[in-house]
């Protein structure tokens, strides 16, 4: 019996909130919502670090960041470590990749058997000329980011054209005979928060001013949290700011959901049995408590949007609470095509959660992540169990700890509640058998030592990476007069 094919799209930074399948009444995600309408959404997904290439390698190995020494955006995957593309590779499939995946270093593949387009790394994304006028911030953690926010356009929309062509004119073209893979990567909706002029137009018109936290909000604040608004500026964004900077990013949500549509109209043309599943790498936390883009723990940055639709075999407009993380899509990708599960993985396949009708539920409901350095500099960790949510802060040994089914919003934390201690003493006991500060700290140093080491050889060492996209100046506009209203 021949497998069914699999198009696996992944993008960048989107608030899991932020679709109408999702409950947005003023997200126009159509396409979005029409995957969700055919198969399932898994509401409580989360990513294995709310940061970009961490992350990636983790839903690619289904090992956690520090289990394969992948930290931070300058880390190295070896080559040696299985990637699901290994896998399903060796059980008879065309693996290709097509866009966005934030491999660093010299292997640009990882198990793919071809890469029909490149990635799109940022400092590249932008031309010379756009990133000396004034934009040269915008597609990182910074205020300027939410400050320069208007209509324009950027590389990264370019890039995700681009990618969007090259990956269905693969679905309609080919002529393999084997099962394919396809993983398509896109960029947006990531910052810049720069956007189609009509689709800015109309998110400023609809959505409402957020609201900034409140002073009783931010004097209950955990003090690693205020330091990270101190650090990132966010509290001296002004009302007007925030709205354009959320109305930017709604347009690029919709940009982004036009071409999962086309995917999707590729796919409906071929006319294979296809497995579909759409997820992003890691939030935004989109001007939730007054916070912007990700690398912190709270639902907005750390939960994920994962839809998957398989006709036939899962069930169809459904929603699954069931908490799991994307290090769990690997497992799962490789128990659907038969393939031998990944050695040394900590992920678990969900197969069983997403059959109609599905399995007996003896899921362990709980999600891992960890960042480098956005807190003080030194490693910091989530595990959500159940309802509950544990942040902790290894600078400090201290924690944040919500009740996600009582407090969805996560304002009430409740880390000094004499009734909830025994449960976090329970976590921290979890967190404690699988994770250890030091421990990260000396693999990012190990792996930092070694770039610097290599840097200054003073010439290049590595072979010349040809794979990426390159942004023309043509692809790159912004009116700075726009922001003077």
């Amino acid at each position: 019996m021949r497998h069914p094919n699999i198009v696996l799209i992944m993008s960048d930074q989107h608030n899991a909130r932020i679709m109408g399948c999702a409950g947005d009444r003023y997200a126009r995600t159509p396409h979005l919502d029409a995957l969700a309408a055919a198969g399932t959404q898994m509401t409580a997904t989360y990513t294995a670090c709310p940061l970009c290439l961490p992350a990636r390698m983790s839903f690619l190995t289904g090992q956690s960041p520090g289990d394969i020494g992948t930290l931070d955006n300058g880390a190295v995957l070896a080559s040696d470590v299985p990637t699901f593309a290994h896998g399903l590779g060796s059980c008879g499939y065309e693996t290709v990749l097509c866009g966005r995946m934030h491999f660093a270093g010299p292997d640009q593949l990882h198990g793919f058997e071809n890469r029909v387009f490149g990635d799109c790394q940022a400092p590249g994304v932008l031309s010379p000329e756009i990133q000396g006028s004034g934009l040269k911030k915008t597609n990182g953690q910074h205020k300027h980011a939410v400050v320069v926010a208007g209509h324009g356009r950027t590389g990264y929309q370019a890039f995700d054209t681009a990618v969007t062509d090259t990956a269905c004119r693969y679905i309609r073209e080919r002529t393999d005979a084997r099962p394919s893979c396809l993983v398509i990567g896109m960029m947006l909706p990531h910052n810049p928060l720069i956007c189609d002029r009509s689709r800015f137009e109309h998110y400023r018109r609809v959505l409402p001013r957020p609201k900034p936290p409140s002073a009783e909000y931010l004097e209950r604040l955990h003090p690693a949290m205020r330091r990270w608004r101190q650090r990132h500026g966010v509290d001296e964004l002004t009302d007007q700011q925030n709205h354009r900077g959320l109305a930017a990013y709604y347009a690029l949500v919709e940009e982004m959901d036009a071409n999962v549509g086309r995917v999707l109209d590729a796919v409906r043309d071929r006319g294979e049995e296809t497995i579909m599943i759409y997820c992003s790498d890691h939030g935004d936390m989109a001007c939730l408590h007054g916070m912007w883009w990700k690398s912190s723990f709270y639902d907005g940055s750390a939960r994920v949007p994962c839809i998957v639709s398989w006709p036939g075999r899962i069930a169809r407009g459904a929603m699954c609470d069931a908490v799991i993380s994307l290090i769990d899509v690997a497992p799962t990708l490789l128990d659907w095509a038969g393939c031998e599960p990944l050695p040394d993985a900590r992920g678990r396949s969900f197969a069983g959660l997403m059959m109609n009708p599905p399995a007996s539920d003896d899921w362990a409901h709980e999600a891992f992540s960890e960042v480098l350095g956005s807190f003080d500099n030194q490693p910091s960790c989530m595990l959500r169990s159940g309802s509950w949510k544990l942040v902790y802060f290894s600078e400090t040994t201290s924690y944040q700890l919500f009740n996600l089914d009582q407090d969805p919003e996560e304002l009430d934390d409740r880390r000094d509640d004499p009734a909830t201690r025994s449960i976090a003493e329970a976590m921290l006991e979890k967190i404690n058998a699988r994770w250890l500060a030091a421990e990260r700290i000396a693999v990012s140093r190990r792996g930092s030592r070694a770039r610097a080491y290599i840097a200054r050889c003073g010439h290049d060492t590595v072979p010349h990476d040809v794979r990426h996209f390159q942004a023309t100046p043509e692809d790159n506009a912004f009116d700075f007069g726009q922001l003077e209203g």
